[in-house]
């Protein structure tokens, strides 16, 4: 009978290893269970006494038991030392196999440098009530941990997102906008997540690949688009109460800030076009026209509303000058389409020639 004590606990007691026979390890196990009752080690050693007993009992007399123990300093130094101790035991008593005890986890990983030197025809593990569950949530916890701090792929959100908040707190308490923290902590978290949850890395990284253009111009609007809103937030929050005057305001200010967001856009959209060779950029073409030269009813109309001047004429200029923004998006639009489908004859029709060419050429030189 084997019992292993892997960190060497049965030092506190003054007692050195290897421990032979019932009545030295069973003091061992008495004198450890009263410096350190909560060890499971002592569960272990206690298991072993009973287990030996029972052998005994059933007529083993050749059986014997023993505790070996490791080091304090865990490793490679542990099971060195476990090692020799072990051979050392087999040698003195001629023993040609070993029943092994723990009390599980950790201890049974040195079941192979046991082998290495004896046959273990059983094992028995001695496990306290509901120990070996809290050790083995212990164990996952900490794996799941140790990845985290690690692994590529997960550190970034164990690490890297705590340390931009924490970063971004010390900058806002130094400029005196601490009561932003919570906001602010609470917006990247959401970010992260909403990143997380719609794949939004591997998303840009595949429209980065396989449209850079559009890539491009869409994040540039986005920018403007995002500009235009916390300006208006800013305007809203200086002009509290006077609702006119902040709705008068933002129309003043951010209103072209939409229309350049869509007219990059869709400029955007015909480069892209034009260099996948697609050639389909008269919707896009119609569309900036449409934004441009509705641009002009459009603010006329929301800056007549909202100055509290609407009236029949307002509303028959405004339709005037849309009529004649559509009139204007109308024609580009069929020229662009027109247009569109001349390119696209023009792409298929040269290299038709130039292979008839080649095989004219061909036919002269034979």
């Amino acid at each position: 009978m084997l019992v292993i004590d892997i960190d060497d606990d049965v030092s506190k007691t003054g007692m050195t290893t290897p421990i032979i026979g019932r009545e030295n390890v069973f003091g061992a196990a008495t004198s450890l269970a009263l410096i350190t009752p909560e060890d499971t080690d002592v569960n272990a050693i206690f298991g072993a006494v009973k287990q030996f007993d029972k052998l005994r009992k059933e007529g083993y007399e050749n059986a014997e038991i023993a505790l070996v123990s490791g080091s304090v300093n865990g490793g490679i130094e542990a099971d060195m030392k476990i090692h020799e101790e072990v051979t050392k035991l087999i040698s003195d008593l001629g023993c040609t196999s070993v029943v092994f005890v723990s009390d599980g986890g950790d201890d049974e990983r040195i079941i192979p440098i046991i082998q290495s030197v004896v046959p273990i025809i059983s094992v028995s593990r001695v496990v306290v009530q509901y120990s070996k569950n809290i050790e083995e949530t212990y164990r996952v916890l900490a794996l799941y941990i140790r990845k985290g701090l690690t692994e590529p792929r997960w550190v970034k959100y164990t690490l890297g997102i705590p340390g931009i908040i924490i970063v971004a707190v010390s900058v806002l308490a130094i400029f005196g906008f601490a009561r932003y923290v919570a906001l602010f902590a609470a917006s990247i978290l959401g970010l992260a997540m909403i990143a997380r949850g719609f794949s939004v890395p591997e998303l840009i990284k595949r429209s980065w690949d396989k449209e850079p253009i559009l890539f491009v111009g869409t994040v540039i609007s986005v920018f403007i688009v995002v500009a235009a809103i916390v300006t208006d937030f800013a305007i809203s929050q200086s002009y509290l109460g006077n609702y006119q005057a902040a709705a008068s305001l933002m129309v003043k200010d951010t209103f072209d800030y939409y229309i350049v967001a869509m007219t990059v856009y869709f400029s955007a959209a015909i480069v892209n076009s034009y260099l996948n060779e697609s050639y389909r950029f008269w919707r896009d073409v119609t569309a900036i026209t449409l934004v441009l030269s509705i641009r002009p009813s459009l603010f006329y109309l929301i800056n007549e509303v909202v100055n509290n001047a609407g009236s029949i004429a307002t509303v028959e200029n405004f339709l005037i000058k849309a009529f004649s923004s559509l009139a204007v998006t109308a024609g580009v639009g069929i020229l662009a389409f027109r247009f569109e489908r001349w390119v696209k004859e023009r792409s298929h029709h040269v290299p038709l020639m130039e292979k008839q060419k080649e095989g004219d050429d061909k036919g002269i030189e034979s």
